[in-house]
């Protein structure tokens, strides 16, 4: 069931993790074990893209349905739940597409991994 909670979380977490994406730290990202993808996979995908990756506003982290959206996995977990949210370059919403999975700990605790960025 997504919950409000969960929704939250997933937000505050996705804004630290697309951060990371903006400085430019891939390989912190997935030695942190935040990307189901490698940092050669994170880095080609990123080189096709034009322009300069920003942050999304803040209210993009709760813009549900429109810019963030997730799903619960219809198959045996893990992953508990999929999303999808629009990355921003060059100031605006792109159509390039950062996908991610939900692990929910024991503790109920959210992880997010990269799953894939795609153009949408």
């Amino acid at each position: 069931m997504i919950t409000d909670s969960l929704k939250r979380e997933t937000g505050k977490k996705l804004k630290v993790l697309i951060d990371q994406l903006v400085e430019g730290n891939i390989e912190n990202i997935v030695s942190s074990g935040f990307s189901e993808l490698t940092e050669a996979e994170i880095r080609e995908e990123l080189q096709y893209y034009p322009g300069k990756m920003n942050l999304p506003p803040n209210a993009a982290y709760q813009n549900w349905g429109e810019e963030i959206d997730i799903y619960e996995v219809g198959y045996k977990p893990p992953p508990n739940y999929e999303g999808t949210i629009n990355l921003y370059y060059d100031g605006e919403q792109s159509d390039l597409t950062l996908k991610f999975n939900i692990y929910v700990e024991n503790n109920d605790e959210i992880l997010i991994k990269i799953r894939d960025l795609d153009v949408m």
